[in-house]
């Protein structure tokens, strides 16, 4: 079997299953970033950022196998502009070994994972089991705004750049280059804006490595979740190497069923969600998303799965699309998951049952009254 991520202009390949290209010739897209120029006699030392330099990852010939995607992956997570997806169905693209090429689109999905069989049983003895919980790293799990702010004001300093004393968020809501030239207005020269990204991903590089603890809450909420059998998944822009290490550090590895990564080639969030939703065998109208921008709210919405809002790096009227805010993760409790389900059925959207045809006579009561009459 294989699979494909499909969108409104053309469908790349799941490296998870099928890391070939598409008939037809069409392959997976890949990132193409023009590299810095070299170093000139005087100039500040340039060196790439690899996460596994102090993330536990091997050297030798393991790190150059890695060193290439890791610099890009590094660069998508200290901001790019990304679209919610799936406003057009977009899904996957199922190949089966008879040749026959199947579309999966939300619905389906939401059809084909639907629990049946002795699963269905275990899950209304316990219906909590029945959800799946997907996780967003920046913001939600880690706090990653302070490492970005961080690893811009070390590089504006070792290179004598202004840095704006009030808080700009489009920084971190566009690729580095483009935030350079256009935001921080350091340079007019792609190339030079090229070589600073660079140097801003090897600072946050370092700075992931400092990262001791998770945000407030999220241990205690993970570990709630576990007793209660509710599976996790994360999702991130990092490669999967870098996320593990993490994950390692931070101590919470063993509490997430499965990761959405870098290395599994999505275009859209929603490509993120619906991947995680199949990595945990989950309806993607019984998921809920945790989340920090509205972007990832809206492609929770697109996805038919419930969101819930965690403040901090986007104020609470930008979230107010979510069904549920939260300061942090430490408020919740398994209620309110349940709560975001009570109304299934009878929501926006929801299909309902409709009497097809004419509609059936109405017959009068009649009672012993009405025959003395």
């Amino acid at each position: 079997m294989r699979l494909a991520v499909r969108s409104p202009q053309r469908a790349l390949t799941h490296p998870a299953a099928s890391p070939g290209p598409l008939p037809g010739g069409q392959h997976s897209r890949q990132l193409q970033q023009a590299k810095p120029t070299a170093r000139q006699p005087g100039s500040p030392v340039q060196r790439r950022p690899t996460a596994a330099a102090g993330l536990g990852g091997g050297g030798g010939s393991s790190g150059e196998r890695h060193e290439r995607p890791r610099e890009h992956t590094l660069l998508n997570a200290l901001g790019s502009s990304e679209r919610a997806g799936s406003e057009y169905g977009e899904g996957f693209v199922q190949f089966r070994l008879s040749g026959e090429r199947i579309h999966l689109d939300v619905d389906s999905l939401n059809e084909q994972l639907k629990v049946q069989g002795p699963d269905r049983l275990r899950h209304s003895m316990r219906p909590d089991e029945a959800f799946g919980l997907i996780f967003q790293f920046d913001n939600v799990v880690a706090n990653t705004r302070e490492l970005q702010r961080a690893a811009w004001k070390a590089v504006a300093e070792a290179e004598e750049l202004p840095f704006p004393s009030m808080e700009r968020p489009q920084l971190y809501d566009m690729r580095p280059e483009r935030a350079a030239m256009d935001v921080l207005m350091w340079t007019r020269d792609m190339k030079r804006a090229q070589e600073l990204a660079w140097l801003v991903a090897t600072e946050y590089a370092k700075l992931l490595m400092d990262l001791g603890e998770p945000l407030e809450g999220v241990a205690e909420w993970l570990q709630l979740m576990s007793k209660t059998r509710v599976p996790s998944a994360l999702v991130t822009t990092m490669d999967r190497h870098t996320t593990d290490a993490l994950l390692e550090r931070l101590g919470l590895r063993h509490y997430f069923t499965c990761t959405v990564t870098a290395d599994d080639d999505m275009e859209t969030i929603a490509q993120r969600f619906l991947s995680a939703a199949i990595k945990l065998g989950r309806p993607p109208d019984h998921c809920v998303v945790f989340a920090a921008c509205p972007t990832a709210v809206t492609a929770a919405h697109n996805c038919t799965m419930k969101a819930v809002a965690v403040m901090g790096t986007h104020p609470a009227f930008s979230l107010k699309n979510a069904d549920l805010t939260c300061a942090s993760l430490q408020q919740l409790s398994v209620y309110n998951i349940r709560r975001l389900f009570a109304n299934r059925g009878s929501e926006h959207m929801d299909l309902r049952k409709k009497i097809s045809g004419a509609p059936p006579s109405k017959r009068r009561l009649r009672n012993a009254t009405d025959d003395e009459r």
